[in-house]
């Protein structure tokens, strides 16, 4: 989701495309935060990558929330962190129009591992986890498997 203080001219759509982005104004997360990659990504892949330029940058989405309050620009957060925000940030949160971009979470692993078992619980429990989290809220949850 996008999260865009009053002071930024697309702050009054309801919904916003990645057109609608200016690379300029998105604060990141540091380098290794795989949310960080997912931006550059999705700003690659929609053309609207800059060339080099100053930018903020925090370890925490939290920080960037507070950046972005105080006008140094705007970010992107993951639909589970939006949960938390008060309800005077929730009001600067934008929704994606179709095709909302999507995060993939995956368990690699050997198919001869012998603590399959282990592996299954684990998957059950992060699934549990984020169904829980997103159970009251309209938000799909894609799974390019079958379950078995």
């Amino acid at each position: 989701m996008a999260y865009i203080p009053d002071n930024f001219k697309i702050a009054d759509k309801k919904e916003i495309e990645i057109s609608d982005l200016n690379i300029e104004d998105i604060l990141l997360l540091q380098d290794g935060h795989c949310f960080r990659d997912g931006i550059l990504n999705l700003c690659k892949n929609s053309g609207i990558i800059a060339g080099n330029s100053f930018q903020l940058e925090s370890g925490s989405f939290e920080t960037l929330v507070k950046l972005a309050n105080e006008g140094l620009g705007t970010t992107l957060l993951p639909f589970l962190h939006t949960l938390d925000l008060n309800e005077k940030d929730k009001k600067h949160l934008h929704h994606f129009i179709e095709p909302k971009p999507a995060r993939e979470v995956s368990l690699i692993f050997p198919k001869t591992e012998l603590k399959i078992h282990i592996i299954d619980a684990l998957r059950t429990t992060i699934s549990g986890v984020v169904r829980g989290a997103i159970a009251f809220n309209n938000v799909q949850i894609i799974s390019p498997l079958s379950k078995k």
